[in-house]
């Protein structure tokens, strides 16, 4: 019959063909959906509707049992995990339009279900109130169900380990506190946590507990986040459990003892994590606590001729005042923080005086690299200032190989060495057989809690964060530039422009 058509009419069936089969095709495909746990619905406004596509879901919508509002802010912060949202898009085609929806949960953005349609036939505003139809019909609402709703939250958001802790417990031990254990909040009064000492069967230091919270996929009691003890009483890895309960890694610095300062991952880029202390104030810790935060030393290493220096973020952070100073002399010159990585614990420093430095270093003997040919075993070095107060104010040469190419819990952003550390080792570059700069030593496992832990007295188990978070920090600085290395490496050319860095 079609080859009795003249061409044009001919054309225009087969697009009507096209259009009626994609229509069936389509309809078939509906995506497993829970969308009977959203009780409130948002339909955002289209790019370009003139035919009011959007204003006819909401409509439709409305009919179908959903309670359709403009923004989630419109509904209670407990009832915000019920909230979903309807994005969606249109085609005009030469005989009706195509309507396309994907419904996603306001929260955590996942598909709670999706739908298309495609009607022919009819004027393009019929077209598109029919396929909008349509769309509902597929999607199947029955309306909102709490055990629905319930089902969906054990799935996505199963419940986090418990530990039975009341503030009044807090207050009430008698035990030595460290100075991170007690009662914070964020800044946003989201959660009230209490932070304690781990118990028996987790493999961390420390463990925040939820005492009150406004979120409601999270319940009292519940762990939010496990934390580890680094060779600085001020630093701290962590593993925290976001608000959709999902497993962020994060170093966290204690300012002055009353901030916890880090930041997580997210779509969108890195975000602050800040915790207040609420308890116990600064006022009732006992002396011998606030005087070990009294002032911080640690290791710094020259990158440029233009008075850059790197170390960790630890040494540093909440300084008022960071002084530096090399092999030989006799005083120090002042430093100012140009840019930081809390997330990876690194900081650049710039002398208020980079002329001061071609006294004993002229030229770097060492250069900063890539680590990613790095290999298991490989000879490494280091050179610090470890406990200069007791050992002296000379740099310290230590040397080992890489023991393990991820870190704790198999951290990929850390290398394990073997190298000899202690405190004030923190901010030495560690160096590979030709002088590169491999790596910058951060922290060390504390033997007497690994005991406590295993049984098992843990040997040179020491680690350095791999020196290309260092090289992206770096070009992120605009008048930044790593010099070639122009003499030989030695470890006595090294010492002379590595520094010993107080902060207080």
């Amino acid at each position: 019959m079609l080859a009795m058509c003249c061409p044009a009419i001919r054309c225009r069936l087969f697009r009507l063909l096209a259009l009626l089969t994609v229509s069936l095709f389509l309809t078939l495909r509906v995506a497993a959906s829970e969308i009977d746990a959203c009780k409130y619905l948002i339909v955002p406004v289209f790019q370009s509707d003139p035919w009011g596509i959007a204003n006819d879901l909401r409509a439709q919508g409305q009919a179908s049992g959903f309670v359709v509002i403009s923004a989630v802010t419109e509904v209670p912060l407990a009832d915000r995990p019920k909230t979903c949202v309807m994005t969606g898009s249109w085609y005009q085609g030469g005989f009706g339009v195509s309507v396309a929806v994907r419904v996603v949960n306001a929260v955590g953005g996942d598909v709670v279900g999706d739908a298309n349609s495609a009607k022919g036939g009819l004027t393009y505003p019929g077209a598109a109130r029919s396929a909008v139809r349509e769309l509902y019909h597929q999607l199947r609402y029955g309306g909102y169900s709490e055990a629905e709703f319930q089902s969906r939250i054990a799935r996505l958001y199963p419940p986090r380990p418990k530990y039975e802790l009341t503030e009044a417990q807090i207050k009430s031990t008698t035990e030595t506190r460290s100075p991170i254990e007690g009662i914070w909040s964020d800044g946003q009064n989201e959660y009230r946590l209490g932070i304690v000492k781990a118990p028996q069967g987790i493999t961390a230091d420390y463990i925040a507990v939820i005492l009150d919270t406004t979120n409601p996929l999270w319940q009292p009691h519940e762990i939010k986040a496990e934390i580890r003890s680094t060779a600085d009483p001020s630093v701290f890895t962590a593993t925290y459990f976001g608000g959709d309960k999902k497993a962020m890694g994060t170093t966290l610095t204690l300012d002055h003892q009353a901030v916890l300062r880090g930041s997580l991952p997210g779509p969108n880029g890195k975000t602050d994590l800040t915790l207040l202390r609420l308890w116990p104030k600064l006022a009732d810790e006992p002396a011998t606590a606030t005087s070990e935060q009294g002032g911080k030393s640690g290791t710094g290493f020259l990158i440029s001729r233009s008075g850059l220096i790197a170390t960790n973020w630890h040494v540093v952070s909440g300084a008022k005042r960071i002084s530096v100073s090399f092999l030989g002399w006799r005083d120090s010159i002042n430093a100012d923080v140009v840019i930081r990585d809390t997330t990876n614990d690194l900081a650049v420093l710039r002398l208020t005086d980079a002329s001061r430095q071609t006294d004993l270093c002229h030229d770097l003997p060492f250069q900063l690299v890539s680590a990613k040919n790095v290999v298991l075993g490989q000879h490494v070095s280091t050179i610090g200032y470890p406990l200069s107060a007791l050992l002296g104010s000379s740099p310290k040469f230590s040397d080992g190989a890489i023991a393990g190419k991820s870190g704790l819990q198999d951290d990929p952003r850390w290398f394990q060495i073997s190298a000899a550390i202690q405190p004030g080792s923190s901010g030495s570059p560690l160096f590979d057989n030709e002088g590169n700069i491999i790596g910058i030593v951060v922290a060390t496992l504390d033997a007497a809690k690994a005991f406590y832990l295993t049984s098992a007295i843990p040997q040179n188990v020491n680690w350095a964060i791999k020196s290309d978070y260092l090289l992206s920090l770096v070009g992120m600085i605009p008048d930044a530039s790593l010099p070639d290395r122009k003499v030989p490496f030695s470890p006595e050319a090294a010492a002379a422009c590595i520094a010993l860095v107080s902060a207080w």
